[in-house]
């Protein structure tokens, strides 16, 4: 699935904010916030399943700035889905700007952790990332050769879902995009994973928070968002027993669009 456009635009603080889309030009609007590291092409996760349903996927570099893009793009009301670290971004656009929103979506999405683990999240990244930058995701191949590597360790679903056609190769492309000019820009991100988000979850009031995690998540444990979705007083979680991280949004792309824009 190629994508459709593949730009960026300027924001009036003078920084750039990049986007790509997917899906259908003319379509109800979902946008994309990746996981951590990652770059607006991990969107592609959900481009064939946005195409068969008539939906314009949008995935972004900067989701704090998606208000400014929407305004850029036309866009009245939209819905947003975030993956992995990508998560907590979508849950505060519930929070912050919940009328210009139809649905909100997390899938295999970051909960919030305790002080040991926060501690390490704001702190790791600025360690390990700029040599995962030089020896991991240097480029396509070496990516690829990474999550390779790396799958040895994973519980099965996953292993199974990175040799499916594309996704080794979606994957290798995004984390590679997302590290291409340094790794500070994820290290910053994955700082603010370990910080507090600015809002408790028991403050959401929006009608749709939807919420899909595999019981078999090594990366995110199924308890932290099994605790997520007793705080949020509207959650609609959805677990899979037989799935993990990467192989929930990979099996079952056509339910969640399904359920944000259906």
């Amino acid at each position: 699935m190629k994508n459709l456009d593949d730009r960026t635009l300027e924001l009036p603080d003078g920084r750039f904010l990049g986007f790509v889309e997917y899906g259908t030009p003319a379509g109800k609007p979902l946008l994309y916030f990746h996981g951590h590291p990652g770059a607006r092409l991990e969107a592609r996760f959900l481009a064939d399943a946005a195409s068969r349903v008539n939906v314009r996927l949008i995935g972004i570099d900067w989701p704090n700035d998606i208000a400014a893009l929407a305004h850029s793009l036309g866009l009245d009301r939209f819905a947003v889905v975030g993956f992995s670290g990508g998560g907590p971004y979508a849950l505060a656009c519930a929070h912050a700007i919940p009328d210009r929103l139809v649905s909100c979506g997390v899938v295999s999405g970051v909960g919030r952790t305790g002080f040991v683990r926060s501690f390490l999240a704001a702190w790791l990244p600025w360690l390990m990332l700029p040599l995962a930058r030089r020896r991991c995701f240097p480029n396509q191949e070496q990516a690829e050769e990474t999550l390779t590597r790396f799958s040895d360790r994973w519980p099965e679903p996953d292993r199974v879902a990175l040799e499916i056609p594309g996704v080794k190769e979606l994957m290798a492309a995004s984390l590679v995009e997302g590290l291409t000019q340094g790794a500070r820009g994820a290290a910053y991100d994955g700082a603010l994973l370990g910080r507090a988000w600015g809002f408790e979850p028991e403050q959401l009031d929006f009608p749709a928070v939807y919420l899909w995690h595999g019981e078999l998540d090594s990366q995110v444990p199924i308890t932290d968002l099994r605790a997520l979705a007793q705080r949020i007083r509207q959650a609609k979680p959805v677990f899979y027993p037989e799935d993990a991280h990467i192989s929930t949004i990979v099996n079952h792309g056509g339910e969640i669009i399904e359920s944000l824009l259906g």
